[in-house]
């Protein structure tokens, strides 16, 4: 059996630069499973590969196509899932990733044979030896986590809690192939890294908390500290919502890659409760290459942070900030901007983020479909295009102003922030020709216009 890997381009801002672009991780386990299986499979990175999907399916001939994607790219999803069916109606189409994980229902209407809802993959195996033919007495409602129709209706299997301690060691050949593509800012080349699912806190903005049923599970730190000293990479970047979760866990990952002399830089996400109440551990990590972490201060006001269930506090992020500073750790920091704020608000903003050490995400205010708030936002929202939930559009009226005016203050402080920053050692890969880049994307985007 052939099996064709797509992982569909970029859609929004950030198709427009080269300077934040990972590794297809999720490509590369599916791919692993696949090879295991004794199989064949194709990775197909449309982010970098301009062949177009019909040559790619001419060439491939591929008795099933899998393919995933975030939430704004559900539209795309559903256009190439239609073109390869129009290619060739026979192939079957499997559709997963965090999107259909968690809005599987979302994809009903589309030409897709197999939803597939879950974190982990051993019923994704299942699944492939199902169509394979090696399973053909193995009833689709056995396996946990999928979608499929069934006389024309859509049927659901249930969930089930997974542990990413079952996941294989990821075959990283396309990485190691293509290792210039990818890599965040001067942190090239990069891997990521899965350590766990979902999140043990509860932002109600986030989305992440419903993976794998709302259970958070890790892997062992062996484990982990294992696929770590296999990488041939000088950066990486550990993936879970939260690393910083358990002194206990990071102290025994700080003792065995000191032990196994491991030399990285590492790239984590993290909150500032943590890190101001645990001073000595983020010591002890930099001191083992921990280089950037990305952390939600997500605002300057009490009452505000309390609003997204945050369970911290201001004075969290300004120690957080002066000891990741200390520590000679970048705080890429991530800012909320909601609907509610006023033109002095925005520059009140500005002023706490440019007189501290930070280097800024300013995200909109976004009820994320799947996240806990989504319900009580749903019915206020100015637009239900599912393309804006990028954390980029105003999807919500403001109080003060008119979305387009909102939206101007947002770019106004974002573009004034980062020419706040333009000096700093993260951005100092950026020459002129990530700007050709730029050209060059533009191309590429109106070229799929009329070629997938």
């Amino acid at each position: 059996m052939k099996v064709l890997l797509i992982k569909p381009e970029t859609v929004g801002i950030f198709a427009l630069t080269a300077q934040v672009d990972h590794e297809p991780l999720e490509m590369e386990y599916l791919y692993t499973v696949i090879k295991f299986l004794g199989h064949e499979a194709v990775i197909y990175d449309r982010r970098h590969d301009l062949t177009s999907l019909k040559k790619k399916l001419r060439k491939v001939k591929p008795d099933v196509v899998c393919m995933t994607g975030y939430i704004t790219q559900e539209p795309l999803i559903k256009n190439l899932t239609k073109a390869v069916k129009r290619y060739d109606s026979k192939i079957r189409v499997v559709l997963g990733g965090s999107h259909v994980e968690i809005n599987y229902r979302n994809f009903y209407d589309s030409d897709a044979d197999y939803l597939y809802h879950l974190s982990g993959l051993k019923n994704f195996a299942l699944l492939m030896l199902y169509l394979s033919g090696e399973k053909k007495d193995l009833p689709l409602e056995d396996i946990k986590g999928i979608c499929y129709r069934k006389d024309g209706e859509w049927i659901f299997n249930d969930k089930e809690v997974e542990s990413p301690a079952d996941l294989p060691v990821p075959d990283r050949s396309y990485l190691y192939a293509n290792l210039k593509r990818y890599g965040y800012l001067k942190f090239r080349p990069l891997a990521l890294v899965k350590n766990s699912y979902s999140c043990p806190n509860a932002c109600t903005f986030c989305y992440c908390t419903n993976r794998n049923g709302g259970a958070y599970r890790c892997r062992n730190v062996e484990h982990l500290v294992e696929e770590i000293a296999s990488l041939d990479v000088p950066n990486v970047h550990i993936t879970d919502d939260n690393f910083l979760v358990s002194r206990e866990y990071l102290q025994e990952f700080i003792r065995l890659i000191k032990e196994k002399n491991i030399q990285k830089k590492f790239l984590i996400y993290g909150r500032a409760d943590f890190i101001a109440e645990n001073e000595d551990i983020m010591k002890e990590l930099a001191e083992i290459g921990l280089s950037l972490v990305m952390v939600g201060l997500e605002a300057t006001d009490d009452k505000e942070l309390d609003s997204y269930n945050k369970h911290a506090t201001v004075w969290h992020n300004e120690e957080c900030v002066r000891i990741l500073s200390e520590n000679n750790i970048i705080c890429a920091g991530l800012f909320i901007v909601h609907q509610d704020m006023d033109k002095k608000d925005f520059k009140d903003l500005y002023k706490w983020i440019a007189s501290r050490p930070i280097i800024p995400t300013v995200s909109v205010f976004t009820p994320m479909q799947g996240a806990a708030n989504y319900k009580e936002y749903e019915k206020n929202l100015v637009s239900k295009d599912i393309r804006k939930q990028d954390l980029f559009h105003c999807i919500l009226k403001p109080k003060h102003m008119s979305v387009f005016a909102f939206t101007m203050q947002y770019y106004k402080m974002s573009l004034k922030l980062a020419f706040h920053n333009r000096k700093a050692e993260l951005y100092k890969t950026i020459g002129i020709k990530d700007f050709l880049f730029v050209i060059k994307t533009l191309c590429i985007q109106f070229r799929r216009i009329f070629i997938l």
